[in-house]
């Protein structure tokens, strides 16, 4: 064998040295769900609805965005309701009932459940509702149920036993089955214990499906933020690229350079001596990292080595302009507009012009109110189990929001000096209804009688006609009443008219 080729082969086992210290905290290794794991679950639904809501509550504990729009989808109704009865021949029983009703709605705190509803059902696709001794209404756990058939239009709820004995490893048996529907006993346990699959399920009554985004023969719905995942995983592989060049800064990877001995460029080092030299500076860079500190791991220190003219110590350049601005905004961009909101709606500012913000706004109201339709016939359903077959009555919602409510509660008060209607008005103003307003009203009067020493002030709205001595409220049947009062105290009726010098 050659020099020449000798010295080739040394410069190869040369090349070999390395070593590696492990990164962590860059998570360029952590993929929780991956683009092919989305496709399969688009690809068909149905199939993999369980897989579907699992990653719907990662990406919604994960992603700040996603539960910021769940949040604004169930706070932005202002969800103010009316009774509307089909007749008023028997206004006693009417009063009767309606008193019933509001506390029924107070039992299960209906705007509250209907704000918990809104955002489960954005973010799983799907709830079942069960009424509990109509005192409350509680949400089912969705694995827990079978829902495969239908009767009358309504979905068909079943329990699902076997479930009992996964809960029962951390908990109380006794304590899950008080926790459910009363059809589900410790005897239909047992019964399903001893005897097997054909006493699994337990049907179970007062339970409505609310579904968003369903095909009407499933009975399961998509989850409200599906559309932006593809989106949401590619930032997260722009995070992983950010995180790992910022690991990269902060722990540098060292390029070690043995050159040749000799001038001529013939004769490289011993493979020993570049291993002793190798180990050195790794044991350096251990040490500088604060890997043998036993007393103060923030301590800081200066790494010192020595090398000879044949060998020369360098940081591996690290590029950190790998993604541009507009990339980040297009793929914030594609996030919202798969979401189908703005910016502007989530967190204010100027994100986009203000035609945009308002067209979209409409669109997601929209969408929300949609939503309510469907939690107002479950809560009529509810209401009518109350009445008698003689009475009807309609529960709905306003649809309103909280943008809009300064704009709706001035529509009422427009709708009550024209019409005398003051029950809308009444509703708008106080989130409690209108019945809170009225208790109020007759507190004051009866129990505390306040009319008797409290008088409104002398305005416009107060007085009437010319009773400038006496409070009171203007007659309905001038119109012109509020202008000529104000006339009268700005002085306009002291001018001298046309005619006079």
């Amino acid at each position: 064998m050659s020099e020449e080729n000798l010295n080739i082969g040394e410069w190869t086992e040369l090349a070999s040295l390395s070593d590696y210290i492990t990164q962590y905290g860059s998570g360029s290794s952590l993929y929780d769900i991956s683009l092919s794991d989305l496709y399969r679950y688009l690809k068909n639904p149905h199939a993999n609805i369980e897989n579907i809501r699992k990653a719907s509550k990662y990406f919604t504990n994960k992603h700040g965005v996603i539960k910021e729009v769940l949040r604004t989808m169930k706070s932005l109704p202002s969800l103010n309701y009316r009774l509307s009865w089909s007749s008023y021949d028997n206004v006693k029983k009417i009063k009767n009932y309606e008193s019933k009703i509001n506390d029924f709605l107070d039992d299960i705190d209906v705007v509250s459940m209907v704000r918990d509803g809104l955002y489960e059902v954005g973010e799983m696709g799907t709830i079942v509702t069960c009424l509990r001794s109509k005192k409350y209404v509680q949400f089912l756990e969705l694995d827990d149920l079978r829902i495969n058939k239908q009767r009358n239009g309504k979905w068909v709820v079943e329990y699902d036993l076997s479930t009992i004995s996964s809960y029962s490893k951390t908990m109380d048996k006794m304590a899950i089955i008080e926790s459910l529907p009363d059809e589900v006993t410790v005897k239909a346990y047992n019964l399903y214990k001893n005897k097997g699959e054909d006493y699994r399920y337990v049907e179970l009554k007062n339970c409505d499906v609310i579904s968003i985004d369903a095909n009407r023969n499933f009975p399961y719905g998509l989850p409200y933020t599906l559309g932006a995942w593809s989106s949401l995983l590619q930032k997260d592989v722009i995070n992983r690229v950010e995180r790992s060049v910022a690991d990269r800064i902060v722990k540098q990877i060292l390029i070690l350079y043995a050159h040749t001995i000799d001038k001529e460029g013939l004769k490289p080092p011993k493979r020993e001596i570049i291993q002793s030299y190798f180990k050195d500076v790794s044991n350096l860079m251990k040490q500088k990292d604060g890997m043998t500190h036993t007393n103060n791991s923030d301590s800081s220190g200066t790494g010192v080595v020595t090398l000879p003219h044949f060998m020369k110590l360098e940081a591996l350049k690290v590029n950190t302009e790998m993604f541009k601005k507009e990339l980040y905004d297009k793929v914030n961009n594609d996030v919202f507009m798969n979401l189908g909101v703005s910016p502007a709606l989530i967190y204010g500012g100027d994100g986009g012009n203000f035609s945009s913000s308002q067209v979209n706004s409409s669109k997601f109201f929209r969408y929300i109110f949609s939503i309510v339709d469907k939690f107002e016939r479950v809560i009529n359903q509810y209401i009518k189990s109350i009445l008698p077959k003689d009475l009807s009555c309609k529960f709905s919602f306003t649809r309103s929001t909280i943008l809009d409510h300064d704009k709706h509660v001035a529509q009422c008060k427009d709708l009550y000096m024209q019409t005398g209607i003051i029950e809308p008005w009444l509703n708008a103003m106080d989130s409690n209804g209108y019945m809170t307003l009225l208790s109020q009203a007759k507190y004051e009067k009866e129990v505390l009688g306040v009319d008797k020493f409290i008088f409104p002030p002398q305005n416009a709205f107060t007085q009437s006609g010319d009773s400038e001595s006496q409070g009171g409220r203007p007659e309905n049947n001038n119109p012109s009443n509020e202008n000529t009062i104000k006339s009268k105290s700005s002085g306009g009726n002291n001018n001298p008219e046309p005619t006079q010098q």
